[in-house]
């Protein structure tokens, strides 16, 4: 695991420095991925992404692992289902499953659209994104219909970012100084394409396990209130289905934060 590490580390500096090495080296990587494949994937995921400055948000992970898609989907297909096996909140490595899924969905896809892949591959790929499409034995939630919850994403997600204004969340606010970055665009109440990297580079692993834990309490506590099911929808989606950066319930957070920022900076004036 040490050596393995060690080699992915050597080759995101290749790949980073544009090294003549880098081909030479993502060959090999390739190579392990068939001679290992699950070892050499929770190394890269869940070790590697966990610590390495090269790759501090999702979109690094992406802009490291699309190019090298037709290589990589074998092994991403029979990796991606066993992602589940971590518990929903009990650690960053369930944070980190949400992205390895998300970009392994986009993987598969991409390779289901190769006209160069057999119909027995791209049966084999349509069958590994049902499995890894949220289901209700995913989820620890004993009193909420997760099934329910699944089949009406698209009408409870209408009111998802209304729960960022419910006292319940207020504690995951943020401070004029952490929203340093975004004020400007929170100023404009409008993100530009641009500024889409920045905000996902503000929502580290750390802060997404709190918001997802803080979530899970919130169901937990309130699984009788309507708003529970909305929390629910929110919670399966979060980087599992939409992006962090693009979410509505992510969005309303940061206006909430926002707006509460202000409110601090006039009465301290």
């Amino acid at each position: 695991m040490k050596n393995t590490e060690k080699f992915i580390s050597a080759l995101l500096e290749s790949w980073k420095n544009e090294s003549v090495s880098y081909p030479f080296m993502q060959a090999r990587f390739h190579k392990f991925l068939k001679l290992s494949c699950r070892q050499t994937l929770e190394t890269l995921f869940f070790k590697v992404y966990l610590n390495h400055p090269l790759l501090p948000d999702i979109n690094s992970l992406r802009s490291f692992l699309i190019p090298q898609c037709r290589h990589l989907y074998h092994g991403i297909s029979s990796f991606l289902p066993m992602t589940w096996n971590f518990p929903t909140t009990a650690d960053l490595k369930s944070v980190v499953s949400r992205e390895v899924r998300f970009v392994g969905r986009e993987i598969l896809i991409l390779a289901i659209n190769d006209l160069q892949i057999t119909q027995k591959e791209r049966s084999h790929l349509f069958h590994t994104l049902q499995l890894i499409s949220p289901r209700p034995e995913y989820y620890q939630f004993e009193k909420i219909n997760i099934q329910e919850i699944i089949e009406q994403i698209p009408v409870l997600l209408r009111k998802g970012d209304l729960l960022a204004e419910l006292s319940d969340f207020s504690g995951l606010y943020f401070t004029a100084h952490e929203l340093e970055p975004l004020w400007g665009s929170l100023q404009r109440y409008k993100f530009l394409p641009e500024e889409e990297a920045k905000l996902e580079n503000f929502f580290n692993l750390a802060i997404k396990h709190q918001i997802l834990a803080t979530l899970q309490n919130f169901i937990n506590r309130n699984w009788y209130s309507p708003y529970a099911k909305i929390a629910c929808a929110v919670y399966i989606t979060l980087g599992e289905i939409i992006p962090w950066a693009k979410h509505p319930f992510i969005r309303r957070l940061l206006a909430a934060s926002y707006q509460e920022a202000k409110t601090l900076i006039n009465l301290q004036k």
